[in-house]
């Protein structure tokens, strides 16, 4: 069985985003996404645009986009849901107002900045290693405590890094357990997840010992 691409996976390349500098990436993406929430929503659907002509560019297929965006899109199902409920319920019905751009487009351009928020993060993930990520913490909080004079430490690098790192990291654990459950005959079904959920926080736990412990020993 093939394997399946993975949550925030890093993906090999030669493109400029793939050569340009971690750190860079990891302080002009926060700064993108405040503007993604405060300028007009007219921005972030153009970027949001940009944003796909980019990642087909860097040949990222429409799969990889769709699996790392699966969290906002079943945040959008449920917050649809949770409408169409309150609709349910409410004794002054009227289907058509639930479907009418102007009542939606608060909640659409919401869920368009999220968007753009996750590809973000997608992009900075699928072009940066894991050691890429760690030395462009290192290298900005070194810059911090020389500007600031302050003794040099690496506890925000080796915290922060960890956490980046273990992004993909869990979602890697989670398609190989899914793919494991599939091999032997299982369905993708709520005793699946029932099953699987504690062997991924297991398995989450040692690889986050191991890692921890693999960086205490390196200092």
């Amino acid at each position: 069985m093939k394997n399946k691409y993975s949550l925030f996976s890093y993906k090999k390349g030669n493109s400029f985003l793939h050569k340009c500098p971690s750190w860079i990436k990891l302080i002009f993406i926060p700064f993108l996404n405040i503007l993604f929430l405060c300028l007009p929503n007219e921005f972030t659907i153009a970027f949001l645009i940009a944003q796909f002509i980019l990642a087909c560019i860097l040949k990222f297929s429409l799969k990889e986009q769709f699996s790392d965006l699966k969290p906002i899109i079943f945040y959008a199902i449920i917050l649809f849901i949770t409408q169409l409920i309150s609709y349910l319920f409410n004794k002054k019905r009227n289907f058509s107002e639930l479907l009418e751009f102007e009542n939606q487009k608060e909640t659409i351009f919401l869920l368009a900045k999220l968007f753009c928020i996750m590809q973000s993060a997608s992009l900075v993930f699928k072009t940066s290693t894991s050691l890429e990520l760690r030395e462009g913490l290192y290298k900005i909080e070194k810059s911090f405590y020389k500007f600031f004079h302050l003794k040099k430490k690496s506890i925000f690098t080796d915290t922060l890094s960890m956490f980046l790192t273990f992004i993909p990291i869990v979602s890697k654990i989670w398609q190989q357990s899914k793919k494991a459950w599939i091999a032997r005959g299982g369905k993708n079904s709520i005793k699946m997840y029932t099953t699987l959920l504690p062997v991924l926080f297991s398995v989450g736990l040692k690889k986050a010992y191991n890692l921890s412990r693999a960086i205490q020993i390196r200092k």
